[in-house]
């Protein structure tokens, strides 16, 4: 028997962005399960233009569609729940889901909006037995996991600090998103520096507002501390003309540079400019693999449909992404104070 699977939240990330002619395929929480094999049997969304739109692309029946996912949740009972609806919204779908017996949802980045939510959302799915899976996609990615091989096997010898950068032409953002660029945007950059060099034992962090107008930040920058005493500086910003995502990985033999779309390893050579020095010299690197981080995702929550697995995007990394986030934001209200995690 196949499972029942729902799909709540019909926008960008839930199907729309598969019509980016742009990004490698799947791109999206509809794509990836389809790729995975993994059929989408019913659908919400608070517009019912949307939802007839994705009703038709899905090849799903009016009679699967709903605008009120609670009604959904009791009358179906979805054994995967997917969620991809805006992020106070969260919390509120999740522990319903689990409490009516899914067994895996499937929610998108961030977890929730603060961190009581988060643990009431991570406890509901621990009572009921069901697996929650966060889309933090760059753990799927085969580029990252590759860094993170080159990291193990000591390429760049000892890693001394790490920069990274998510800069977006984002403006605004809804009053019950709970924050700006750090949270929404910074929360891929924070959980790949967890996922890659363990967790942020410390954080100091400055935000900024360009307006009054400004529900969240605009912009924000930490100097944050691993529990191994790694240095990691963090920006996250909207309001530009560009988007970027970047992580510099700088070590004692070389630096690594990757972000969407580009790997590089530099290593030390013979300076051109100064007798007795070296310089860094780049190496674009191809690894091989494609960027099909929806299906990977798909394919282990399906496998954890049949039997219950650790997986790769948990709801505690979840928690320990948004821990951090909010740890920055305590330190810009208190003036850059450091705040230490638990």
């Amino acid at each position: 028997m196949k499972p029942t699977v729902a799909l709540i939240g019909c926008g960008r990330i839930g199907f729309l962005l598969e019509d980016d002619p742009l990004r490698y395929k799947p791109c999206t929480h509809y794509g990836g399960a389809k790729a995975a094999k993994l059929s989408i049997t019913h659908a919400c969304d608070i517009n019912e233009k949307r939802l007839n739109a994705f009703s038709k692309i899905a090849g799903i029946p009016k009679s699967h569609c709903y605008t009120d996912y609670q009604k959904l949740l009791e009358e179906v009972k979805p054994s995967c729940v997917i969620i991809a609806s805006w992020t106070h919204t969260h919390v509120p779908i999740g522990i319903a889901a689990a409490q009516l017996g899914a067994k895996v949802i499937v929610c998108e980045k961030p977890i929730a909006s603060n961190l009581t939510q988060a643990k009431a959302f991570i406890n509901a799915c621990n009572t009921h037995n069901t697996t929650l899976i966060i889309n933090h996609e760059r753990r799927y990615d085969y580029r990252y996991n590759y860094v993170k091989k080159l990291i193990g096997k000591n390429e760049i010898g000892h890693i001394s600090s790490v920069h990274g950068f998510v800069f977006t032409p984002s403006k605004t953002h809804q009053p019950g998103s709970g924050g700006g660029p750090l949270l929404h945007d910074g929360t891929h950059l924070i959980d790949i520096v967890q996922y890659l060099f363990g967790n942020i034992a410390q954080a100091q962090g400055f935000t900024t507002r360009y307006s009054q107008d400004s529900l969240y930040e605009d912009y924000a920058i930490a100097h944050c501390m691993t529990t191994s005493g790694l240095h990691v500086i963090l920006e996250a910003g909207g309001h530009r003309d560009y988007f970027m995502f970047e992580l510099q990985i700088f070590g004692t033999k070389g630096r690594i540079v990757i972000g969407n779309g580009y790997l590089y390893l530099y290593k030390p050579k013979t300076s051109r400019y100064y007798q007795g020095f070296k310089d860094l010299v780049a190496l674009e690197i191809t690894p091989k693999g494609n960027p099909d981080y929806f299906v990977k995702l798909y394919k282990e929550a399906k496998k954890c449909l049949h039997k219950p697995a650790t997986v790769t995007s948990s709801g505690y990394d979840g928690y320990k992404a948004l821990e951090v986030i909010h740890a920055i934001y305590t330190s810009a209200n208190h003036n850059g104070r450091i705040i230490t995690l638990g």
